[in-house]
């Protein structure tokens, strides 16, 4: 029967009756012709070949392979590059009715053997590296690449090492490796608990542990004491090659004191001193001496910060606000928990998980002013319950708490003189300094100091017309000796803004100032993020609070007391910072933040969210600290879950 799908006809049609027997010079000059084309036919060809080779019909060839016979056609065969080859006239295989093939799986011959009669190949996760290392040898190319599509696609931390082992056998593999490699990397901890770990040489571990891109250094650590541990007859010297691949600085005490007590380390007089130094450092807090410049750059791998970010208090909302299902962009409103949050917990940017760190000892719950001293955090003032329609409220608290973090211990410390709630505070020259917020007896914005040396709130001077004028934003920080005071006031213009820098010298009572004009087309208000400070200059990065993700770069020169706008507009640092986002309960509405974002160095503003808090949150404090000097890595924490709070 014809069939019309199976052809492909075309052609033309002349004037004179000419048949298809007509000779040539009568088809051309009368353009008569019919091209026809039939797409069954190959699949007949090729389905008749392999129904030959099933009843043993005209083979004319048998390939042996691991024992096993494979009678086929030798055409079909010399179909591949490889086979045309050895069946070429030039080989003595061209003459014998049986060929060999040496370091070649049977099984995957026969699939591979298959595909050629049918065109139909099945690869399984069990044995498609074998079918590759058979395509390969045999220079199949379009296996080749199916195995290759199919090992990608499957790829996961359980088996990446194995397929990075597998990746640097082939040249041809170079996507296969580099993404086997990254994924390795990534999830270091998953991965190295393959037994394909524990069998890598010397070389190639080294290699990965070199590699910059690496975060977990304690899961580096724990994965070497694996490593050492399969084979500690062979591998008992190894660590004196491997320790200088890890970066002590960024590894917990306790994983430093199981390296330390290791058999192949106690070995190691070398070894021990540099582990031990490493640890003294965590516990003291203070710099290890005698650190060359080398080690010291080589102190964190690449992407690795130094940033955490604390939130202390608050309240919690039973459910994270959502958006409507037909996309709009209020949100579904969402009820407070009745309890508070009613501790510390902090975030981590390497990892994304977020931590419990302690209790707070007080009853206050949320608004209170969070400052970091090296390894201590002062938690003061703040409010008991929160802030339900236009009041009256009950007065704000007077409590002061200090906080070591190492130590895991609180000191209760003499209450402020003025009650505080909403405040910020800062520490400079070991003194705590609160400025601004709701206080118990007057409006004007007011500063106390504490002083540890004397145990005691101590009194400052006159504070000049900065705690007396109207301004839209302020942010308080440290620089040097200085407490710095930066606002943002409203100019008659309305798309023009006064940027202002007050500096309250702390050992001698002084004040300097130093200011600019800026703005910008869309005139929407500036939020000022906390600056950062280097070689006598502050940084200021202003960001307009729109979706326009806009911003802009001052420095302040500290010797020549000026401030300008940096041309060159380069971030000269990374920082996390709490984004607020507004959304409404059914009584009032109260703002929640379910989300911290890290800045990154670059010419605009493009924040990457961070991972989202287990719960919603409202009314807590937020603040930015070093892991380096608070004591971050002498305790271990326990990962922060929803119901754990």
């Amino acid at each position: 029967m014809f069939r019309s799908d199976d052809y492909d006809v075309s052609g033309g049609y002349c004037d004179s009756d000419v048949n298809s027997g007509s000779d040539r010079e009568s088809m051309e000059e009368g353009s008569c012709y019919v091209d026809i084309k039939n797409k069954a036919h190959g699949r007949k060809l090729l389905a008749e070949l392999a129904s030959q080779r099933k009843n043993g019909e005209f083979l004319d060839v048998v390939v042996q392979v691991e024992g096993r016979d494979f009678p086929c056609h030798r055409a079909v065969l010399a179909s591949t590059t490889y086979f045309k080859t050895m069946l070429s006239s030039n080989f003595t295989e061209s003459t014998t009715k049986a060929v060999q093939l040496h370091g070649i799986d049977s099984s995957s011959f026969s699939k591979i053997l298959d595909f050629l009669y049918t065109g139909e190949i099945r690869i399984r996760k069990d044995d498609v590296q074998d079918v590759l290392q058979t395509a390969h040898m045999l220079r199949f190319d379009t296996i080749l690449q199916y195995c290759k599509k199919f090992i990608q696609d499957n790829l996961c931390p359980n088996n990446c090492l194995g397929v990075l082992r597998l990746a640097h056998m082939y040249d041809d593999l170079s996507d296969l490796k580099k993404s086997a490699r990254t994924m390795t990397v990534s999830n270091f901890s998953d991965a190295t608990q393959d037994e394909e770990f524990l069998s890598l040489s010397l070389e190639d571990l080294l290699d990965l542990l070199g590699d910059e891109d690496l975060k977990a250094e304690d899961d580096v650590v724990n994965s070497v004491i694996r490593w050492l541990d399969h084979a500690p007859e062979s591998r008992q010297t190894a660590i004196l090659k491997i320790l200088p691949e890890i970066r002590l600085s960024c590894v917990k005490v306790s994983v430093l004191r199981k390296l330390e007590s290791h058999p192949t380390i106690r070995d190691s007089a070398e070894c021990v001193a540099k582990i031990t130094a490493a640890r003294e450092k965590h516990l003291s807090g203070t710099q290890v001496v005698n650190v060359t410049e080398k080690e010291e750059a080589r102190s964190n791998r690449r992407g690795v910060s130094d940033n955490l970010a604390i939130i202390v208090g608050g309240w919690k909302a039973v459910n994270k606000p959502h958006l409507r299902d037909n996309n709009e962009s209020e949100p579904l409103p969402v009820h407070p928990s009745p309890g508070p949050l009613q501790s510390i917990i902090c975030l981590d940017p390497d990892n994304q998980q977020y931590y419990h760190i302690a209790n707070l000892p007080t009853p206050v719950n949320g608004y209170m002013g969070v400052a970091n001293a090296g390894e201590h955090l002062y938690v003061t003032g703040g409010r008991e319950k929160r802030l339900i329609g236009k009041g009256p409220h009950p007065s704000p608290s007077r409590q002061a708490f200090r906080y070591h973090f190492p130590s895991d211990m609180w000191l209760r410390l003499p209450d402020i003189p003025l009650g505080r709630a909403g405040h910020q505070s800062v520490v400079v020259d070991g003194k705590l300094l609160l400025v601004g917020g709701d206080t118990e007896e007057t409006s004007l914005v007011t500063m106390d100091c504490y002083d540890p040396d004397e145990a005691a709130w101590i009194k400052l001077p006159v504070p000049p017309t900065l705690f007396t004028q109207s301004f839209t934003k302020m942010t308080m920080t440290a620089f040097g000796d200085n407490v710095v005071f930066i606002t943002v006031t409203p100019t008659e213009s309305e798309r023009l803004f006064n940027l202002c820098v007050h500096l309250f010298d702390v050992k001698t009572n002084g004040w300097r100032k130093a200011d600019t004009f800026f703005g910008n087309a869309w005139a929407m208000v500036p939020d000022v993020f906390l600056p950062t400070s280097s070689n006598g200059k502050l940084y200021i990065r202003a960001v307009y609070t729109a979706t326009s993700h806009y911003s802009e770069q001052f420095i302040f020169d500290d010797e020549k007391e000026t401030l300008n706008c940096d041309d060159k507009q380069y971030f000269i640092d990374d920082f996390l910072r709490a984004r607020r986002e507004y959304h409404y309960f059914s009584t009032k509405g109260k703002e929640i933040v379910d989300t911290i974002s890290n800045y990154g160095s670059g010419n605009n503003y493009f924040p990457k969210k961070c991972a989202p808090l287990p719960f919603a949150l409202f009314g807590q404090s937020f603040l930015e600290i070093h892991k380096s000097r608070v004591g971050w890595y002498c305790r271990d924490l326990a990962v922060l879950k929803e119901e754990d709070e």
